[in-house]
């Protein structure tokens, strides 16, 4: 049985903790409020919601001349009503703002964002009904104490025991603590959980049960995809420095594909194809292993060319214009530069 113990002391918080005001009308909300995750073409949204205090993150990319600028950050609420809340981090100058409307959220940075790289448009919007559910973990550790989001993420008196399933924002980049909420008999306790104290494999979202689709409907899709680079008014294969080029491959016989990020590569299934909005435009779901979903928005954009532009909130968030690796010669190869001889 859990025994939660919620420590309300005031830190300084790495997602810069300050007391929670209004709370928005729960009745407009849902039975459990704002909680989970809101895709767009951009980015993701993550909130988690706890009767102590609600955190929230963020990750995006947004063009940056030739390539993309990228953001990372994660707050605490410092205040809310029921149209805005205001997102504070000990790093951040200025608060970010959150504004909640009845169909979608719009994130507004401050002048000077520190999470996300020069150039960054300081707006970002998820529609509301891109909602996902957090992911369950199971506790494996025989106590996992709540942590603070100080620089030294210090341990509170709130704890869950092995056994108990939390709701958890299981981030791509892994990180040593999660952010997560356990539901209590009366109320829900939100803040940081050791990754190592949990088994977020052990209860997936329900997508993770989910059969790849038949290898007919993926057909025209099956192929290895190589990355195209935006230079001038055209596109060429950039050999990057120190990692591969981008791509990936996509297997009817499976229902999988495989994607190269450049420094690392990951598998995920195929869940579901669905006719996009125009010609040539389909959104396949995917699932990754922990049972992740995330939709691939899939273009075709010169069929002889054998070109596509791709967009997903995760894995194709930085790359999206890719050409067969067949018809890949019909564009020049170019070698990243600025690269050192050892690089080569």
């Amino acid at each position: 049985m859990s025994r939660i113990q919620p420590d309300f002391k005031s830190v300084a918080l790495l997602f810069a903790i300050c007391v929670t005001g209004a709370v928005p009308d729960a009745s407009a909300q849902g039975p459990e409020g704002l909680t989970g995750v809101y895709s767009s073409k951009q980015g993701r949204l993550a909130i988690v919601e706890g009767s102590n205090e609600t955190l929230v993150h963020f990750s995006g990319s947004f063009p940056q001349g030739n390539s993309a600028g990228t953001c990372d950050c994660a707050w605490v609420v410092q205040k809310k009503t029921a149209t805005a809340w205001t997102l504070s981090h000990a790093d951040e100058p200025n608060p970010w703002t959150l504004r909640v409307n009845p169909k979608q959220f719009v994130l507004e940075s401050g002048p000077t964002p520190q999470c996300c790289g020069a150039g960054y448009p300081g707006k970002d919007t998820f529609a509301r009904s891109t909602s996902q559910p957090l992911g369950i973990c199971k506790v494996k550790a025989s106590k996992a104490g709540f942590h603070a989001s100080d620089a030294a993420n210090t341990a509170r008196k709130a704890f869950v025991v092995s056994g108990d399933a939390v709701e958890a924002y299981v981030d791509p980049l892994e990180p040593d603590f999660l952010a997560a909420r356990f539901q209590g008999p009366q109320k829900a306790t939100a803040g940081l959980l050791k990754r190592t104290d949990l088994d977020c494999a052990a209860e997936a979202s329900p997508t993770a049960a989910k059969a790849p689709v038949a290898a007919d409907k993926l057909q025209p899709f099956a192929g290895t995809w190589v990355e195209l680079t935006k230079q001038g008014k055209g596109f060429v294969v950039l050999k990057p420095c120190s990692a591969a080029t981008r791509s990936f491959t996509v297997k009817p016989a499976t229902g999988e594909v495989e994607v190269q990020l450049g420094q690392e590569a990951t598998t995920v299934k195929v869940t579901s194809v669905e006719p996009g909005k125009g010609a040539g435009a389909w959104v396949l779901g995917l699932t990754a292993s922990d049972g992740k979903p995330e939709a691939l928005q899939w273009k075709t954009a010169d069929a002889a060319k054998g070109t596509v532009t791709v967009t997903s909130p995760d894995l194709f968030s930085q790359s999206h214009d890719y050409v067969r690796q067949e018809k890949q010669s019909a564009f020049p190869s170019k070698q990243e530069t600025g690269c050192d001889e050892y690089e080569r």
